[in-house]
């Protein structure tokens, strides 16, 4: 098979295949079937694509990116939890092994750099059918304006991931676009897919678009003459008739004022959703102070947030809504893997940037145009990265391994001149080749005992809707595993065995599976409360009351909490402390009276 076929199923696979991955029984539908498919890949990469190269080497961007590896995968040592740690861990690896074949595909010559652009405009007509197909069932049975527009979610699972998805797709249309014949379809897909991210109503997807829009057009209009007649005659032309297009279509919609109102930076902080990535980011920092260096360890920060006490978070405290995300990747990186990490994670974008510059300052005017439109996409990348989480999602790392990729490929006159830049002989490419294999087998476990365990979860969660508690006990105790012990919502899995004991009465053997499900998570509230009320019924009161006050450190307005705490106290005679967390019951005051009642009927 020539190196052109093996190429192009590569590709083919990691830019296509892979997005369209979708596991409908996993409780975990977007992330873990990806996983697998790019772990898969990766093996494809290094064994049909590299070894038929005809040159490989070594840039500092590849060190920089393996040094981030390495310190997540160090973090698994010092990581609460082993599961989410080396997930975490070996997603970043994938991320690597993409970039580094990419980067080599894109070198090898034009053929490959064309058999991308052409996968990726057929991948960006895909999604923008499949989005505006989604839309269109959304306008014609809700409308687009308030809450509706979260159900078009295409296929990034929700509606702010799949604009960020459309946004990076844009750029590298734009980018592919420079060195090829453009037909007049191609603007209408550009057309549309400005359309899209419009419409999605992503404040984060908005401010990156303006962002790289200006960054773009200000150099456009302020450097050659050349550039500026482009931008002048072929440009702007064309933001003026879409801006015209956009502003009647989005006006007849019906969400001409929320579409108004997300622009408007001033209802950010005042929103919901503003409000709620302040608490958290705020959240993170007491994180990021207690262990400033090396951070909690890769993938823990979702286990670790509530232990600063979720008081402020409406709906954590209220509706029981569980953040898994800091909504900010910067802030993420720092609190797993600490300063250092945040250091490393930095000085990758800062060598695709010094790339990006260096490519802008050479004389020929592609070159320039390329250099601008890669400046524009990375700092676009970062806005997204600082408002949402896309380094969770592996499509999304894909396109980052690519961005990376174009960034390093071009660079080599400026990295040769740097003692870090060397290349490989085939000895080394193959050595290099069997050690990253060797680190990649660790997903094999991860693939598989995640995957049992998802649909395993799935049939928990069936199980408990319908209090069939046998269903639940042996899915529970199938999915757990070392690699795979808490759920997407950060809930062990011995959790819900435990709460099937407890729906059947049985509390003896309630009380193992549930110290098992607090020792894996002691900072859910929930968890906390339901151990200590096995205990309760176990007549252990004096154990119980230790778990009860955590879980109201952590959930002050925990009501439920305040009384079993104070049912507790009644029952060894402690009646003043029972009062006492009875009267700090605010919202349920018909259950109240009857504890003040038999309390101070108690003590008469």
């Amino acid at each position: 098979m020539s190196v052109e076929k093996r190429s192009l199923l590569f590709l083919f696979g990691l830019l296509v295949v892979l997005y369209l991955t979708k596991i409908t029984p996993f409780l975990d539908e977007y992330t873990m079937g990806r996983f697998t498919v790019w772990t898969l890949l990766a093996y494809g990469g290094l064994w049909l694509v590299l070894p038929y190269l005809r040159r490989t080497d070594v840039q500092v961007l590849d060190w920089s990116l393996l040094a981030f590896y390495c310190l997540n995968l160090l973090s698994v040592s010092w990581a609460k939890n082993f599961g989410e740690a080396i997930f975490t861990s070996q997603k970043y690896l994938l991320l690597f092994v993409g970039y580094y074949v990419l980067r080599h595909l894109l070198a090898e010559g034009k053929v490959h750099r064309d058999q991308m652009a052409k996968l990726l405009l057929g991948l960006s007509a895909f999604v923008v059918v499949l989005t505006t197909y989604q839309m269109a069932q959304t306008y014609l049975s809700e409308g687009l304006g308030g809450k509706a527009i979260y159900k078009v979610i295409s296929l990034s699972g929700h509606k702010n991931l799949a604009a960020s998805y459309l946004f990076l797709l844009l750029c590298l249309n734009i980018f592919f676009a420079i060195r090829r014949p453009k037909a007049p379809w191609f603007y209408w897909l550009l057309g549309f897919q400005v359309l899209l991210l419009l419409l999605l109503r992503s404040r984060a997807v908005y401010l990156a678009l303006g962002t790289s829009a200006l960054i773009s057009g200000g150099y456009y209009l302020t450097s050659s003459i050349s550039l500026r007649r482009l931008a002048l005659r072929r440009v702007l032309p064309f933001a003026l008739l879409l801006a015209l297009f956009g502003g009647l279509l989005i006006g007849n919609t019906g969400v001409g004022k929320d579409y108004l109102r997300h622009l408007n930076p001033d209802t950010y902080l005042t929103s919901g959703s503003g409000s709620e990535r302040l608490f958290v980011w705020y959240k993170t920092w007491d994180l990021i102070v207690d262990q400033p260096w090396l951070g909690c360890g890769s993938g823990n920060w979702k286990l670790l947030f509530p232990s600063k006490n979720l008081s402020g978070g409406y709906r954590l405290q209220e509706k029981d809504v569980v953040f898994t995300r800091v909504h900010n990747d910067l802030l993420e990186v720092w609190a797993e893997v600490g300063t250092l990490g945040l250091l490393l994670f930095l000085v990758i974008f800062g060598w695709a940037f010094a790339a990006a510059v260096d490519r802008l300052r050479r004389g020929k005017l592609v070159d320039q145009q390329e250099g601008i439109v890669l400046i524009a996409t990375l700092v676009g990348y970062l806005v997204v990265s600082f408002f949402d989480f896309p380094k969770e999602r592996p499509e999304h790392q894909v396109l980052l391994s690519l961005l990376l990729a174009i960034a390093a490929f071009r660079g080599k006159e400026w990295l040769a001149k740097r003692p870090a830049y060397f290349s490989l002989s085939p000895t080394a490419r193959h050595k290099g080749s069997l050690i990253l294999s060797f680190v990649l087998l660790v997903n094999l476990p991860i693939c598989y005992y995640r995957s049992v365990a998802n649909i395993s979860g799935e049939k928990v969660i069936v199980g408990m809707a319908t209090r069939d508690t046998k269903l639940m006990i042996t899915h529970a105790r199938r999915g757990h595993s070392i690699w795979y012990s808490v759920n997407p919502t950060v809930i062990p899995l011995k959790w819900y065995e435990g709460l099937a004991h407890y729906y059947d009465g049985d509390y003896a053997a309630a009380r193992a599976p549930f110290a098992a499900a607090y020792v894996l998570n002691p900072y859910n509230f929930n968890v906390a409360n339901n151990y200590a009320s096995t205990l309760v019924q176990l007549g252990e009161y004096e154990a119980a009351i230790p778990l009860y006050l955590q879980a109201l450190e952590i959930n002050p307005k925990f009501e439920e909490g305040m009384f079993n705490l104070a049912f507790s106290f009644f029952q060894m005679k402690r009646y003043p402390e029972a009062l006492e967390w009875v009267n700090k019951v605010e919202t349920n005051q018909e259950k109240k009276a009857v504890f003040l009642q038999n309390i101070r009927s108690a003590q008469q």
